[in-house]
C-alpha cells in the first residue's frame, strides 16, 4: 500500500509541475510571439493647453476632444477639466494620460457651480452654444508625440 501511495503522490506532483511549466511556456508564447501591434487609438501621448473666454481664464470648463481619423472606435473621446488659471491635462484612459495622436475637433461646456437653496449645482452654460459641439465651435487641436503643448483655445 505504501509503494502505492507513493507512486499516486509522485504522479500527482509531476503533473503539477508539468502543468506549471506547460502554463509558463504558453504565457510567454502569447506574450512575445504573435502579438499584434497596438492600434493608433491605444497609445496615449502627453498634452497640455489653456482655454480663454474673452481673454481670461475660465475654471471648471469641460473639454472634450472628437478624432477626425473615423477609424478611431466612439469610445476614444480625449478630455479635460480647465483649472483656475485655465490650464488643463488631456486624459483619455485616465484623467490625465494623454490622447492618441492626430486631429480632433473640439468641443468646449463652462457650467460654473451656482447656490440653489444652499446647496451647490452645475449651473447652465455660460460659453456661446456654437462651442459645445465640435461640428459648430471651429475649433480643432493636433495631438504630437513630439509636442505636448497645445496652442491656447480662444474663445469669445
Amino acid at each position: 500500500m505504501f509503494s502505492t501511495n507513493r507512486s499516486f503522490e509522485s504522479l500527482v506532483v509531476g503533473s503539477r509541475l508539468a502543468a506549471g511549466v506547460i502554463g509558463s511556456v504558453m504565457g510567454f508564447a502569447s506574450a512575445g510571439c504573435g502579438g499584434k501591434a497596438p492600434e493608433p487609438w491605444e497609445l496615449v501621448h502627453k498634452a497640455s493647453g489653456k482655454v480663454l473666454f474673452q481673454g481670461k481664464p475660465i475654471e471648471g470648463a469641460q473639454i472634450i476632444l472628437f478624432p477626425k481619423d473615423s477609424s478611431f472606435p466612439n469610445a476614444v473621446r480625449p478630455s479635460a477639466t480647465t483649472d483656475f488659471d485655465g490650464n488643463f491635462e488631456i486624459g483619455t484612459k485616465s484623467r490625465d494620460d494623454g490622447a492618441p495622436e492626430g486631429t480632433y475637433g473640439v468641443a468646449v461646456t463652462w457650467n460654473p457651480t451656482v447656490d440653489v437653496g444652499g446647496g451647490a449645482v452645475r449651473g447652465p452654460n455660460k460659453l456661446p452654444p456654437k462651442y459645445s459641439k465640435p461640428e459648430s465651435s471651429g475649433l480643432t487641436v493636433t495631438i504630437d508625440a513630439t509636442n505636448p503643448t497645445l496652442k491656447t483655445i480662444e474663445l469669445n
